[in-house]
């Protein structure tokens, strides 16, 4: 199987925990559902920013206000231990003195060093890391020279939920997120880190276009422009990424939304649009883009 790498970058951004814009028919990917009873909000979120992202659009601040109980793909403190980072070290760089020269090509091993030599950095630093791992390092290297080194929505409100005492809770755990990782480009490695290569070299164009829809709340065009071919081409890849996550989040959603406690949900913005798609799989409850100061 062959996997689009640009998929997997924008995924980082958009559905796991990784631009001068014209005035948006919505404001924001930010929607209001209701079962004609309760109220929870579901905000589309990037995981990371630049700082000109900010403020954010008016809309996440209203459904944040109105909102008790703030809602994440994952525990976002938990990403920062000790304990996190060791067990993603042991699930993803060779421990066992392999490398990725033992699973990549003569060819592959030469663009590599190419393209990390051109940003400044040394390949060798790299060999320990297996290709699921270093495809994310590359996408993320690549976001960083871009300037996305700002916290995302995600982080944003985490923090700022602790801080006014607003209680937190997760959907997924960070195992769970890890082995998400683990998944990707198993079995075809090499043409998995080439066609990262030739990827990340197409962020600077089509990221400015993502970030132009999520802001508009045009949900649909980003999946059109991102995720409509790669839901075709790798649906096995598509289901580990979105579908399947969003299926697991349907029973604490519905049963969310027949509390009175009003959340706010937090999670990729990939995760919202599509037929398997957290809206529509939520019908027949209602939904409705929040306009900001919207009640």
């Amino acid at each position: 199987m062959k996997f689009s790498p640009r998929a997997f970058s924008l995924a980082l951004l958009l559905t796991t925990y990784v631009v001068a814009l014209t005035t948006p028919a919505f404001s924001a990917s930010v929607f209001k559902v209701s079962n004609g009873e309760n109220t929870l909000y579901i905000g589309g979120t990037l995981h990371l920013l630049s700082e000109s992202d900010y403020p954010l659009p008016d809309a996440y601040n209203t459904a944040y206000q109105q909102s008790e109980t703030l809602v994440f793909e994952t525990d976002l403190d938990a990403l920062e231990t000790q304990a996190f980072a060791q067990s993603m070290m042991d699930k993803l760089t060779y421990t066992s003195g392999n490398s990725l020269a033992d699973e990549l090509s003569e060819k592959t091993i030469a663009n590599l060093s190419a393209h990390m030599e051109a940003r400044g950095l040394s390949l060798s630093n790299f060999m320990m890391y297996k290709p699921a791992f270093l495809s994310i390092t590359l996408s993320m290297i690549e976001l960083q020279i871009m300037g996305l080194t700002s916290e995302g929505v995600d982080k944003y409100f985490f923090n700022r939920g602790k801080n006014d005492d607003k209680t937190i809770l997760w959907l997924e755990s960070p195992e769970q997120q890890l082995s998400f990782i683990q998944q990707m480009g198993n079995g075809d490695e090499d043409a998995f880190i080439q066609y990262t290569l030739e990827d990340v070299e197409t962020l600077p164009e089509v990221l400015p276009k993502l970030k132009s829809s999520w802001k508009a709340g045009d949900l649909d065009t980003m999946y059109e422009e991102s995720m409509a071919d790669f839901k075709s081409e790798y649906p096995d890849i598509f289901d580990t990424l979105l579908s399947s996550r969003n299926k697991a989040w349907m029973q604490f959603l519905v049963k969310a939304l027949a509390t009175k406690p009003t959340e706010f949900v937090l999670v990729g913005a990939l995760h919202l649009p599509g037929e398997l798609g957290v809206l529509n799989m939520l019908e027949p409850v209602s939904y409705t883009h929040l306009r900001a100061h919207e009640t």
